[in-house]
């Protein structure tokens, strides 16, 4: 897979491209404003089955595919980590099945998001992203029995 056939990782690439031009506190104030925006997880949906176990902050996730694309919604009740969950889910929104196939946590570590945490909040972005990638895989299973 390379970065010009797979969305998943031309996003994640955009997105690394975007955060490089800003250091230390700046990248914490971006991710900050990008959490104003509205999330995508409809209220009803924020129930214990979508929360990311082992975060600091809470954070909900639903992995949806519908006619071969896969769509995340996602809510968190921190702004920094909201922020940091909008670039993870955006990165596989509107991407097919295939493109998500293969996509692994360390696909992520070049966003230099990593750098900005501590160590919880480490663990819980990659819990987040191995949540995502686990009901992902989950889900293309169940539609492939």
């Amino acid at each position: 897979m390379t970065t010009q056939t797979n969305k998943v990782l031309a996003k994640i690439d955009e997105w690394s491209e975007n955060l490089a031009l800003l250091e230390g506190h700046s990248r914490l104030e971006y991710l900050i404003d990008l959490a104003r925006h509205s999330t995508t997880m409809d209220q009803s949906k924020r129930i214990e089955e979508r929360l990311v176990t082992g975060c600091i902050s809470k954070i909900w996730v639903d992995v949806i595919i519908e006619s071969d694309t896969v769509k995340v919604e996602y809510d968190s009740d921190a702004m920094i980590t909201k922020g940091i969950t909008r670039i993870v889910c955006d990165c596989f929104n509107d991407s097919t099945v295939n493109e998500c196939k293969g996509i692994n946590p360390e696909d992520f570590l070049k966003l230099g998001i990593v750098e900005l945490l501590t160590a919880q909040r480490r663990n819980g972005l990659g819990n987040l992203i191995a949540t995502i990638i686990s009901r992902f895989n989950q889900l293309t299973k169940e539609t492939q029995q």
